[in-house]
């Protein structure tokens, strides 16, 4: 439990740092700020959450860092309506594409319905149950992407690659270039 609440105290003074490092970076004439700004605020974050990391590592906290983190990420209060809309959308989704889809796809997205059924169920009984949520999560996954046109119409402003992979904004990353910058992505 002290471990957790150390994470937690580690990721919001990084949430923190951040919000303090772009709230005194001067506005551009058009109210944004410059490439080179962006840039810099990039390079700061970065070595702020490597620095943090890197002294949890030390005293041998890497592995709950991650776990901190993930149960941040899994935290009902972010996942749980999200995981809902898309599981209330699916029965009707799987009605209407039945006689569109071959045998193996509608199984595949029978699965991936049944998937998020166990989630949403876990985050109604058990919402701090981390360890099956992370194990739902991980199932659900090796079905793929859900449906492009139940996300569609959850987040009509998405749009798809030829993967079915939602395509990032560069402009809202905090990585100069976006996407292929990005250390994770």
């Amino acid at each position: 439990k002290k471990k957790i609440e150390e994470v937690d105290k580690t990721v919001a003074k990084i949430i923190n740092d951040m919000a303090m490092t772009s709230a005194a970076v001067p506005a551009n004439e058009e109210g944004g700020m410059e490439p080179a700004q962006v840039e810099a605020m990039g390079e700061d974050i970065m070595q702020e959450m490597m620095k943090e990391i890197e002294h949890m590592t030390q005293k041998g906290d890497a592995d709950n860092v991650v776990d901190g983190m993930m149960q941040q990420l899994l935290a009902k209060e972010i996942m749980y309506e999200p995981m809902k809309q898309v599981n209330d959308k699916f029965p009707q989704w799987l009605a209407n594409n039945k006689p569109h889809l071959s045998q193996p796809e509608y199984q595949r997205y029978g699965h991936q319905y049944q998937g998020f059924q166990r989630i949403v169920h876990v985050y109604e009984h058990d919402p701090n149950n981390f360890p099956r949520l992370m194990e739902l999560m991980q199932d659900i996954q090796e079905y793929g992407q859900p449906p492009a046109e139940i996300v569609q119409e959850l987040a009509p402003d998405l749009q798809f690659d030829q993967e079915g992979m939602p395509k990032m904004d560069p402009g809202g990353m905090p990585f100069p270039g976006g996407n292929e910058q990005c250390p994770v992505m």
